[in-house]
């Protein structure tokens, strides 16, 4: 608890702080998720992981993403 509350809790923060903070962490979570999602897509779509796709055909198609 002291690594992740504010030192005084729960006397030093607004009332509200502990919902804040479990929607704070879930959209964190949420972001990061999205990002890994939208990452492995990209890689994907430019033949990342096929292995008929060439280096050519994949740098070009990042390129004129």
């Amino acid at each position: 608890q002291r690594v992740l509350l504010p030192q005084g809790y729960p006397e030093s923060v607004s009332p509200d702080y502990a919902r804040y903070q479990c929607w704070d962490s879930l959209q964190a979570l949420c972001s990061t998720l999205a990002g890994s999602l939208s990452t492995r897509a990209v890689l994907e779509a430019v033949g990342v992981g096929d292995g008929a796709a060439t280096v050519t055909g994949a740098t070009l198609t990042w390129l004129l993403r």
